[in-house]
């Protein structure tokens, strides 16, 4: 290991098995029968893994906040003075063990390194976000968006699941009273941020990097698209008087896939489809579809969703369909912080590790935290890049590396107060 100079890097003593102890307590919450782990948005699942949380911020003598969206924030010293780090516990139905949790657990790390190894007593911070994940209600981030004042916690009774039942709804079951919400990141603005996450794909794999520092993470606009037809006896309907729903999703479905693959940046996806009356033999009188574009092209993004828009209406028409389209959500592209990124570069240079810059075209609650304080965005590797399914893996070591680089940022780039650390 060979330190930067002036530097003080703290190679060697982040502790890959509390790291892996952690991950495996959250595991232990919402495996599905399904495969995976779901620990859906303003579930129960999401609570009781933050109420894990808590017992380890406990542990670490940490004060502890749950904010009425559900964010948890811990820390020492005083809350209006903070170097925060975190991520988010909840998941994707039938997700995997790592994608938020591993970041979470990279945080409690760092402060464990800042207080036992560099003799940091104070302004050292924990979140766990909540409901990172958009499966379930279309909106990623809504716990960041709260914290950031990006999105009125009372507008969450008009987000709604597909059942129809509201945000807000849900979050009042399991406790929560997102109504009264104060954005907690504006009342309390942190010194900087860091969020370590798995890649999600494959390129520092393919490239043989342990860390990536993120520059930019891509934008995404969600729409939902319902095309109605009629339901008709699938043997007793000529092809040529069919109004079959399903036929115009799928034209979309390919189309989308085409358009995206024209520009090296923006991606296209329909993760979700459902298809009504769903029987064998008859033809689908409505086709339902989410549409997912993302681009760091703030342009670009724009451009192409509404190209698809518009091809949905072309393809409406052809096939005799009504279209019904909504907006689920629209988030602009964040472009990170290049000084508190060059001062991780130093860090990760100070540890000896080789590493990539790259853009992210997963969103992450560090673009939102972005908008109140210097943020830093950190990935490992994903093994095979596989991420979202039970598949999804990465090396525990990867993750002390973070955390032992994020620990060396926080100290070697003064940002803790100099009267919390101890002589």
């Amino acid at each position: 290991m060979t330190a930067s100079p002036g530097g003080s890097a703290i190679a060697g003593t982040a502790s890959a098995e509390r790291i892996g102890a952690f991950i495996d307590a959250i595991a232990a919450i919402g495996p599905d029968r399904g495969g995976g782990w779901t620990r859906l948005a303003f579930s129960a699942e999401e609570r009781a893994a933050h109420a894990v949380f808590a017992e380890h911020t406990a542990k670490l003598g940490l004060e502890l906040e749950v904010d009425a969206v559900g964010n948890s924030f811990a820390w020492s010293g005083e809350a209006d003075d903070l170097t925060l780090i975190g991520s988010h516990l909840d998941s994707v139905p039938q997700g995997g063990r790592f994608d938020g949790v591993a970041g979470v657990a990279v945080a409690l790390e760092v402060i464990r390194l800042l207080r036992d190894r560099c003799g940091v007593t104070a302004g050292g911070g924990v979140v766990a976000f909540a409901a990172e994940e958009g499966a379930r209600f279309g909106i990623p981030c809504i716990g960041s968006r709260v914290a950031v004042g990006a999105l009125p916690g009372r507008e969450l009774a008009d987000v709604t699941d597909r059942e129809g039942i509201s945000a807000a709804q849900c979050a009042g079951a399991v406790g929560l009273d997102p109504g009264v919400a104060a954005p907690w990141l504006v009342d309390h603005p942190p010194r900087a941020f860091f969020e370590v996450h798995i890649e999600q794909g494959i390129v520092l794999e393919r490239r043989g990097r342990p860390l990536g520092l993120v520059d930019a993470i891509a934008g995404s606009t969600r729409l939902l698209l319902r095309f109605e037809g009629r339901a008709d006896h699938s043997g007793a309907t000529p092809m040529t008087l069919r109004r079959d729903a399903l036929v115009a999703a799928a034209e979309l479905v390919v189309e989308a896939d085409r358009a995206a693959r024209k520009h090296p940046t923006s991606v296209a996806t329909v993760g979700w489809l459902d298809v009504h009356p769903g029987s064998i033999t008859t033809v689908p009188g409505v086709a339902e579809l989410a549409l997912d574009v993302r681009d760091i092209d703030s342009e670009r993004q724009r451009e192409l969703a509404e190209l698809l828009l518009d091809d949905s209406i072309r393809i409406a028409r052809r096939h005799d369909l009504e279209l019904t389209a909504s907006l689920l959500s629209d988030q602009s592209p964040a472009l990170l912080h290049s000084s508190l990124r060059r001062r991780v570069a130093d860090a990760v240079a100070a540890v000896g590790a080789p590493f990539a810059v790259l853009s992210s075209g997963a969103m992450h609650d560090a673009a939102f935290v972005a908008q109140v304080a210097p943020t830093a965005l950190l990935f490992v590797p994903s093994q095979e890049g596989v991420s979202h399914t039970p598949a999804e893996s990465s090396a525990i070591e990867h993750l002390a590396l973070a955390a032992e680089v994020v620990a060396t940022t926080i100290v070697d780039g003064d940002l803790m107060p100099d009267a919390n650390r101890r002589p």
